[in-house]
């Protein structure tokens, strides 16, 4: 962690300004280990070159703690008993599990994500970036590597230790451990912020989506989408199967998985040409054609606590609740870009 990335960072409580208290330990400009305290006079670690907003911060790094005890005997207190609730800690965890096994960084492919709801690498170009849900940083790593980008990402699970190694030697880059209900950044502060594949596994999508438009100055824009409620009969019978596939062990449904590759290379070959099959398939897997993208993404379906699934007009209603004007909306990704007025004073969303 760079001090200068408390320009964009804030105590998550009250979106108060944070300074460096202590430092364990650093690496050239990088505070690698110390502890944060805002001006309410709160206390947040950093743990291994990342800032940890996290609310079970003494469960989810108890070696850590251990580690620095003789540096931490005024441990705050907060530390210690702070939990989310239990389909919040399954997803924090689902994530931590997936992203530590699979962390590739396909710029062609990430591409295509990128450029959703009408975007261009040019539109990036000068602005300030929230990337709320970051994991390893996949998209945070393509913002990044464009012309005049500056790119925050924070992200619930310990996915984000992956992205700072992958992106730490860049310095427009910075990372957070932290949750989008409680977002450890500046509010009214970002030109553009977007938040793909995440909100839909969050206890509200809604609700997500209220917490981080507050994180988009006036004039800013933003972008979200969720998953497709493509068809209720099928949806209903995955979410009849997922009362038990959410709950098996990570390891037995990630590796259970695996078989959806068959399945996956038969879909292309043959059954995506056929009505009925064709939706029947998309039940049981996600389809791609890198198988390794097929099993991640079926885990993902699989696992998480939880899988909300919205039409397109439902989230052009969060738009208009929200008090954004709809810019673009992509039936492809089931996701919107809107825009935040630029006299916008952050008045109450309704509900």
């Amino acid at each position: 962690m760079r001090e200068s990335w408390l320009s964009h960072l804030a105590d998550p409580q009250d979106g108060s300004a944070l300074v460096v208290d202590r430092v364990f330990n650093s690496a050239g400009d990088q505070v690698m280990d110390g502890v944060l305290v805002s001006k309410a006079g709160r206390h947040y670690p950093v743990m291994h070159g990342v800032p940890v907003f996290i609310q079970n911060l003494a469960e989810q790094h108890a070696d850590w703690l251990c580690d620095h005890a003789d540096s931490l005997e005024d441990i705050p207190a907060e530390w210690a008993g702070g939990r989310y609730e239990a389909g919040t800690q399954r997803v924090q965890d689902s994530f931590g599990y997936e992203w530590s096994r699979y962390h590739r960084v396909l710029p062609e492919y990430d591409s295509n994500y990128m450029h959703q709801t009408g975007l261009s690498d040019a539109f990036y170009a000068g602005k300030v970036v929230l990337d709320a849900g970051c994991g390893y940083g996949r998209h945070t790593s393509y913002v990044a590597r464009l012309p005049g980008t500056m790119v925050v990402g924070f992200d619930l699970s310990e996915a984000v230790f992956i992205a700072f190694e992958t992106l730490r030697d860049l310095d427009n880059v910075v990372l957070a451990q932290g949750d989008l209900f409680h977002p450890p950044v500046q509010r009214r502060h970002f030109d553009f912020v977007y938040s793909w594949g995440v909100l839909h596994h969050t206890p509200s999508v809604e609700e997500g989506f209220r917490s981080i438009r507050l994180l988009v100055r006036p004039g800013g824009q933003i972008s979200f989408g969720a998953y497709r409620m493509w068809n209720r009969i099928g949806v209903a019978f995955q979410r009849a199967v997922r009362t038990a596939t959410c709950r098996l062990p990570r390891d037995l449904l990630y590796w259970t998985c695996y078989a959806a590759m068959p399945l996956n290379a038969l879909y292309f070959a043959l059954l995506r040409h056929i009505p009925g099959l064709r939706e029947l398939t998309r039940v049981f897997i996600k389809p791609s054609r890198d198988w390794r993208i097929c099993h991640t993404d079926t885990f993902d379906w699989w696992h998480p606590y939880y899988n909300h699934y919205h039409t397109l007009a439902e989230l052009e209603q969060m738009v208009a609740a929200g008090g954004l004007e709809l810019i673009e909306s992509d039936r492809a990704y089931n996701s919107v870009r809107a825009g935040m007025p630029k006299d916008n004073n952050q008045t109450q969303v309704t509900a």
